[in-house]
């Protein structure tokens, strides 16, 4: 046979395996994504953002916010009257006459990965009046993710504080230490924050009054074309859960004494603001804040214990109860998994089970 003849067979045979590749990945495209579509809720996620002035970002009220990482959790939810995650505000008449307790707190009290229903306040609700029902406990949250707990001051100010709570509750996770201190330009402009004045003393600094938000990047809009394959979009997560971003920046370093002032200007603020109001205060530490060795929960405990606010445990409260911490997480995100907020909600139960006065 000639030779141009056994290159053209070969030629042929190499262009006929490349369409039988291509089709046999076509094929499993195609089936992937019809299954995909099939077996998921959804996979694109969708947030309404209004800006409060002396607030900050809130959600727009009564809009859905849908969040998935999807893999483990395909979550809606509607925001209420007030901008939060959480049923419609409870009635002010309602609220004094009940033992309200008041929960404040970033990502793990907005808890957009849960139904509200699942929510650990909720659920606090649900088991105190089984298990409490003298003292008619209520609950309410306050959540936005991203936030410290100086830039959720004015959470308590505008809209806690008018339901006249006999507990608040500030939920402490391990990143909040970093957050309380002002490194990020745009959350300075979105959230209130604190600076140091002449006298190197902390005050607060309202949010930005003209702040708008960003229109999207070129990077953010490639993303939301890509978005079209649902299939896609879960390889995407697959791959992200088990190799992680190689382009993930690490954190900017932050001084101790930065640490130490600014979270303890804000825990004084809300200490001031209990006393002054006749509410008691306490913290839950997350399970996160034990997540390591770097001290992070001891140091939150002496400080809260110098003001006299007392620490509640969810890392202990999981060992007792026999459980795990990865399973008070999602496999995949780092947030409370219904296990997590189940543990949380326990806790809290039983912090109010020892201390009934702070009802009154």
């Amino acid at each position: 046979m000639p030779a141009a003849a056994t290159f053209g067979r070969a030629l042929r045979l190499a262009c006929w395996n490349a369409l039988l590749l291509m089709a046999g990945l076509a094929l499993i495209v195609i089936v992937g994504e019809v299954w995909i579509r099939l077996t998921t809720p959804f996979m694109t996620e969708g947030k309404t953002f209004t800006f409060v002035p002396k607030v900050g970002v809130l959600y727009e009220p009564h809009t859905e916010v849908r969040v998935t990482n999807r893999i483990d959790f395909w979550s809606a939810s509607r925001a209420n009257r007030w901008g939060f995650l959480d049923r419609e505000p409870i009635g002010l008449e309602r609220a004094a006459e009940s033992c309200h307790v008041a929960m404040i707190g970033d990502s793990f009290v907005a808890a957009e990965h849960v139904p509200v229903s699942g929510k650990f306040h909720v659920r606090l609700e649900e088991l105190a009046a089984r298990q409490l029902p003298h003292l008619d406990i209520t609950t309410s949250a306050f959540g936005i993710a991203e936030t410290g707990q100086i830039a959720q001051i004015p959470y308590y100010d505008e809209f806690a504080r008018h339901l006249r709570p006999k507990l608040v509750v500030l939920v402490f996770v391990r990143n909040d230490f970093r957050d309380n201190v002002p490194l990020n330009p745009a959350k300075l402009r979105r959230h209130v924050s604190a600076q140091r004045g002449g006298d190197g003393g902390l005050i607060l600094r309202p949010p930005d009054p003209d702040y708008e938000f960003p229109e999207p990047g070129i990077a953010r809009r490639l993303m939301n074309v890509a978005r079209i394959s649902w299939f896609a979009q879960w390889v995407d997560a697959k791959m992200d859960s088990t190799m992680g971003r190689l382009w993930r920046d690490p954190p900017e370093p932050v001084g101790l004494r930065d640490v130490q002032d600014f979270t303890g200007f804000a825990l004084d603020r809300f200490k001031e603001r209990a006393d002054r109001d006749g509410a008691s205060l306490a913290i839950l530490a997350s399970h996160t804040m034990r997540r390591g060795e770097d001290g992070l929960f001891e140091r939150l405990s002496v400080m809260a214990g110098e003001r006299g606010i007392p620490v509640i445990g969810q890392h202990d409260h999981i060992l007792r109860r026999g459980g795990s911490h990865k399973d008070a997480r999602w496999t995949h995100d780092h947030h409370w998994s219904p296990a997590g907020h189940q543990w949380a909600a326990e806790a809290l139960l039983e912090y109010l089970k020892q201390n009934q006065d702070v009802c009154g």
